[in-house]
């Protein structure tokens, strides 16, 4: 079975595609960064209005898929509250500094996410490897 997701930016894009047929929604803030984590009122305005499954993107800046701890740990911080508001899932992605997937940090991210559905996102397309 093949789902149409659709890249959303806003409450009223999310409901935009939920009315014309899209299965999921992977919401954003910031295009022109390619995509960062969605502010905590986007967030619960599209838990409050969109009926079809929902995936916020943890990512806090834009640039590269490299983070120091301060920002790995608000990423930790963004995917407990993401959880809390009752979201399906998300979709983030952690390159070490060599570019290859940091596979102890995305542990920790998914172990955070407690059996949320995670989807590693184009910082895969990123990877030296």
């Amino acid at each position: 079975m093949t789902l149409l997701e659709i890249c959303c930016y806003s409450a009223a894009c999310a409901l935009t595609a939920q009315r014309h047929g899209a299965d999921r929604i992977e919401l954003c803030a910031a295009p022109k960064e390619g995509g960062l984590t969605p502010s905590l009122g986007v967030l619960k305005r599209v838990r409050q209005t969109v009926t079809i499954p929902v995936h916020p993107i943890v990512r806090p800046r834009g640039g590269d898929f490299c983070y120091d701890a301060e920002e790995f740990a608000a990423m930790l911080e963004d995917i407990q509250v993401i959880r809390e508001l009752g979201f399906p899932g998300l979709v983030t992605g952690v390159l070490d500094e060599e570019g290859n997937v940091d596979v102890p940090r995305m542990q920790q991210l998914m172990h955070a996410a407690h059996g949320m559905k995670v989807t590693f996102h184009r910082a895969f397309d990123m990877c030296a490897n």
